[in-house]
């Protein structure tokens, strides 16, 4: 089920992908798609019998259990009948006091008449919770959710293997005016090819087969908190790659002006700035500074930019530029996590282990599309 949700989500991403940039599937996603949907059709069918199967064994549970309900219920009786009859008492105190002439002969006003009980032995017992085997209450921990704001701002590619190439395009040219009959000038610009490998990203942990059976909530929480640790190194993966390809800086005397400065530069190399990416310090510092430096002609705060605050980036360190053009997360589609206890002595000690794993790959494509900000005062 965990398989086929994260299936699932796979094709609603790349769908959303698709049509957020208003195109077709390339070749890769209709590779990856197809792939996809023929693993969704080998799944569904074990679904349908998994399901059919624990139906049945739970109608059988219940059967038994009525069978067994009806068994001691005839050993109690045949135990019962046996015993004598005038050993036994069935009235109730209460039927017994209504029965009675003091119950009849009361008056509606003040106290009856005392009425007493032969035959009964009354005790009395403190009973204490510490007495009885309560259990505990045991409240899961809420799930906490994880987004990556950066990876969010950055272009995103399904790739249908495990090497992918680009090209790093340089600065774009400029054409010039040309007399009549004159010869017309090359065009000259860079286009670097890079050829790079998947990185394969991946994290585990132990736990017992008894922990998983005794507390069910514990092995949603493990997956959640493993795919959580694979965003936060694809989201580090990515501020590294944009820190080593930066090639643009933008100075000024405080660090609002030097972001104004960086859309300038980003601008003039073509590209329209989307965000502005900074530590979480830094983008608290900046907002007690300058409380939200306002564009006047938009109204829109950090100059119109998107702010995106990552735990990533390295403290004093800003970017400014459009990142969905000059950065990309290269993903071969599907993060798996995996449960076994196929391992050296793991089966017989009843210990399990979970492994999450992914398969990613940062890159800047066009370095001129970001900018970094510094500050000089």
């Amino acid at each position: 089920m965990d398989e086929r949700t994260t299936l699932t989500e796979t094709m609603n991403r790349m769908s959303e992908v698709a049509a957020s940039e208003e195109r077709m599937f390339n070749e890769g996603e209709e590779a990856a798609l197809a792939g996809i949907q023929t693993r969704c059709e080998e799944i569904d069918p074990q679904l349908e019998r998994y399901n059919a199967q624990l139906q049945s064994m739970r109608a059988y549970a219940e059967l038994q259990a009525r069978l067994e309900t009806t068994r001691e219920l005839a050993t109690a009786n045949a135990g019962e009948s046996r015993r004598p009859s005038a050993a036994m008492e069935y009235t109730s105190w209460g039927q017994a006091f209504v029965d009675s002439d003091q119950f009849r002969t009361y008056n509606g006003v003040g106290s009856s008449g005392r009425f007493e009980i032969e035959g009964y032995l009354e005790q009395r017992a403190a009973i204490t919770t510490s007495a009885l085997a309560i259990p505990h209450m045991v409240i899961p921990p809420v799930e906490q959710t994880f987004r990556s704001a950066l990876l969010e701002v950055v272009g995103r590619v399904t790739v249908s293997s495990g090497v992918v190439d680009w090209v790093e395009v340089g600065a774009d040219p400029v054409a010039v005016v040309v007399a009549e009959g004159a010869p017309k000038p090359e065009a000259t610009f860079t286009m670097t090819p890079k050829t790079s490998s998947l990185d394969t990203i991946a994290h585990w942990i132990q736990i017992t087969r008894q922990a998983l059976d005794d507390a069910s909530y514990i092995r949603s929480l493990i997956e959640s908190k493993l795919r959580r640790g694979l965003l936060a190194k694809a989201e580090a993966d990515m501020a590294a790659a944009i820190d080593a390809a930066t090639t643009q800086t933008a100075s000024a005397a405080d660090l609002s002006t030097s972001i104004r400065v960086g859309v300038g530069k980003v601008e003039g190399a073509g590209y329209t700035p989307n965000a502005v990416v900074l530590n979480p310090a830094d983008y608290a510092a900046l907002d007690v500074a300058s409380a939200a430096v306002v564009n006047p002609a938009s109204g829109a705060p950090y100059w119109g930019l998107r702010p995106v605050a990552a735990a990533a980036i390295t403290a004093g360190k800003v970017y400014v530029g459009d990142f969905a053009s000059g950065a990309t997360l290269f993903d071969r589609g599907v993060t798996n996590v995996f449960l076994s206890d196929s391992h050296a002595s793991l089966f017989i000690s009843n210990i399990l282990v979970i492994l999450a794993e992914a398969r990613l790959k940062s890159a800047v494509t066009e370095p001129l599309a970001i900018c970094e900000c510094v500050a000089t005062p």
